[in-house]
């Protein structure tokens, strides 16, 4: 399931198109996701930074840290490798030093809007373009192959989480193995994977702390019957990420939320209807917004209808009114309108979603019907 040197190297020359139709003699690379994507290469960088420098007809040079010059060479898709000796270091020998010299002839220099704004004083005249995000836009076959695996490896994690969920349950506990069965998974498929981009983000949302999706829970939140729990997993597995979500009850369903719950599946059927190669990603957004808005839930609206799925858990493209860009054959995207009652409790499915030249498929494929996400008391 690994990319190969030749895609790695296709990935390269996509890029020094774009500088050439931007008339830039090079591109300096420092974003984590974008360095994965260019070279396969994953870092923690902490006060040691990592630069991809992609001239316009030239070979890409990586310069990283010392430390960490056996692993790029060994790693490292495309490029050769360029070390500096620390940070700090004494005069001459510091990153900043050995960067200056590598871009020293470029009379055009393309940089990522996520550059720190300090290491500007280090370089010269630059142009603020975010180039490579473009590129990761599509996906390729190995990309959406290592997308769906990761979508399957969510699902798993969200039928642990469900089946860890009762009445009555700490919903701290409802984490309990979900890490290691992940693990297991990817490591069962992958067994070279790379660890430091293989993980998960998971958890069980009980109400009415549902309705803050962001908000962690704590040791005092307990599943209770009736009212919407959220289940979430967000996996990442070999550099490459999977989300899948569902709202589920713990040994009946109220009416108000049965209601609820049904108009939030209305709304996420009515943006999935619009899925296709060309429609407008603001238009997905609105057929589940409007739909809700009608609905009366106006109020009870928190964020958009999704967001794009790649290298990152959320990237472009921006399932959103005021994103007016269309969407093309095998993008990757989330689904996910959701209603926020607060003091009550929140819904919300997320799916992982291809978009196909004439309609969709579902990556994350964990039950979405009600009565299956109902769970008997224990």
């Amino acid at each position: 399931m690994e990319v190969s040197k030749e895609e790695f190297s296709k990935r390269i020359k996509n890029l020094q198109a774009k500088l050439e139709q931007e008339n830039l003699d090079a591109y300096l690379v420092g974003n984590g996701e974008n360095f994965y994507y260019l070279t396969g290469l994953a870092y923690r960088p902490f006060e040691r930074p990592f630069f991809l420098i992609v001239p316009r007809s030239d070979s890409p040079t990586l310069m990283v840290p010392k430390l960490e010059e056996a692993h790029a060479r060994d790693i490292a898709g495309v490029g050769e490798v360029n070390a500096y000796w620390e940070f700090p270091a004494r005069e001459g020998e510091n990153w900043f030093n050995v960067l200056q010299d590598l871009v020293k002839d470029y009379k055009s220099l393309g940089v990522e809007s996520s550059l720190p704004l300090n290491y500007l004083r280090y370089l010269p005249e630059v142009v603020a373009k975010d180039l490579v995000e473009d590129l990761r836009l599509v996906k390729s076959k190995k990309e959406i192959e290592k997308i769906a695996f990761a979508s399957e490896v969510a699902d798993r994690a969200v039928e642990v989480l469900v089946g860890n969920s009762a009445e009555g349950v700490i919903a701290l506990m409802a984490i309990a193995n979900v890490s290691t069965e992940v693990y297991l998974k990817v490591l069962g498929k992958i067994p070279t994977a790379n660890l430091m981009v293989t993980g998960s983000t998971a958890a069980v949302w009980p109400a009415p702390i549902s309705a803050m999706p962001h908000r962690a829970p704590g040791p005092f939140d307990v599943i209770k019957e009736g009212v919407p729990n959220v289940a979430l997993a967000t996996v990442q597995s070999d550099g490459y990420s999977g989300e899948c979500e569902r709202t589920f009850f713990a040994t009946s369903v109220e009416e108000k939320s049965k209601k609820i719950f049904d108009d939030v599946m209305e709304a996420r059927e009515r943006a999935l209807e619009t899925v296709r190669e060309g429609a407008l990603c603001s238009e997905v957004d609105l057929a589940a917004k409007n739909f809700l808005i009608e609905k009366g839930y106006k109020e009870y609206l928190l964020h958009r209808t999704g967001h794009g799925i790649g290298i990152g858990t959320h990237e472009a493209p921006w399932i959103a009114e005021g994103y007016d860009k269309p969407l093309r054959e095998n993008m990757i995207i989330s689904i996910e309108p959701g209603v926020y009652i607060q003091g009550y409790g929140g819904f919300r499915h997320s799916d992982t979603v291809l978009v196909k030249k004439d309609g969709y498929e579902l990556l994350t494929k964990y039950p979405r019907e009600l009565g299956k996400l109902i769970i008997p008391k224990k």
